[in-house]
């Protein structure tokens, strides 16, 4: 069949759009980059474009689809966004291994895979070990992948979760490292909670310190996670006047209530605070809003239920210590005999 000028026109230009839906996108809050990854690092993603190659920047990059992609990888990094981490592995597990043709895919199921286990040992579930051991490799086979940073993150969280606060440390000092702001004061007020998770005040309010001394535009969280942090470390030294003022302009923002980490941590601040200065029935109020509404941020919940089971019996309650006991047990398996 012969084309004439007109139809052989027409049909290149309909194969062009067919091609330019046929490609990798990279999605940051601004944008979707369209086009074919052709480099990758801990740094930027190049994408190239009709324009040339574009170089984006991992701390923009919100999500990363990739041309071919099996449709079950879709659903599970949905399901990460959704922190619906063990549907994400039902997804993961049906992925056939000869599906995953191009190594950005193939590293992409095997991040979520150990970083949705990672999740799940968080909340009590699993073992930290094998998902913190299994970021360990993804790291080693896949140095350039640009989720390298949350590799680090989860890594660390799971040394924490395991007491191994100075490789914690270590691995905060990787997002410490990194050439953003944001990321800077993020590792370092995460060093400055590890430390206070080891009893190391000194060194944590260092840490908080540094990160006051980085200039940051945009979202907050970082510097309001190490403001509380440094609340926290004045509790340990009998400031607890200083500690709670410090705090509050933080409590009276709406904007924040739904955010656990931050809640979970500020009330356990004040809880501390509290306690510190024999307000008993203060402090109970303000760990009991970890129990039953910050719960989802794990570090906060165990700190919270910690306290409580301490408290409550000198409030005449034992049966309620008794329950927070049986939480840690049930659902993180921390025994208090543990410090």
């Amino acid at each position: 069949m012969r084309i004439n000028g007109s139809g052989l026109a027409v049909a290149i230009a309909c194969l062009c759009q067919t091609t330019a839906w046929a490609v990798d996108t990279v999605a940051t809050s601004s944008e979707q980059v369209r086009g074919r990854i052709t480099q990758m690092s801990p740094q930027e993603v190049t994408v190239e474009i009709a324009a040339g190659p574009k170089a984006v920047p991992v701390n923009q990059i919100l999500r990363i689809t990739y041309d071919g992609e099996p449709a079950a990888l879709a659903t599970a990094r949905s399901n990460v966004e959704t922190s619906r981490y063990e549907d994400a592995l039902t997804a993961l597990d049906r992925i056939p291994p000869e599906s995953l043709r191009r190594p950005e895919v193939s590293q992409d199921v095997d991040f979520y895979r150990a970083y949705c286990r990672g999740k799940i040992a968080l909340a009590g579930t699993g073992s930290a070990q094998e998902a913190g051991g299994a970021l360990v490799n993804f790291l080693a086979a896949s140095p350039n992948s640009y989720h390298y940073w949350d590799a680090c993150r989860m890594i660390a969280e799971l040394l924490v979760a395991l007491k191994n606060y100075d490789k914690a440390i270590e691995y905060y000092g990787k997002i410490a490292d990194a050439p953003w702001p944001d990321y800077k004061i993020e590792g370092l007020q995460r060093t400055g909670w590890a430390y206070i998770a080891a009893g190391k005040y000194s060194e944590a309010e260092a840490a908080f310190d540094r990160a006051f001394a980085i200039s940051l535009s945009g979202d907050d969280t970082p510097k309001l996670l190490a403001t509380i942090g440094k609340a926290r470390c004045l509790v340990e030294k009998g400031e607890t006047d200083q500690a709670i003022a410090m705090v509050q302009p933080i409590l009276d923002r709406p904007d924040l209530t739904e955010n656990a980490e931050i809640m979970g941590r500020l009330y356990g601040a004040l809880g501390a605070a509290y306690r510190k200065a024999g307000k008993l029935e203060d402090a109970v109020i303000a760990f009991l809003h970890v129990d039953l509404l910050y719960f989802n941020h794990a570090p906060s919940h165990i700190e919270a239920l910690r306290n409580l089971a301490e408290l409550w019996p000198q409030l005449q309650h034992p049966e309620r210590a008794a329950e927070a006991v049986d939480v840690l047990k049930e659902q993180y398996k921390v025994e208090m005999s543990g410090g």
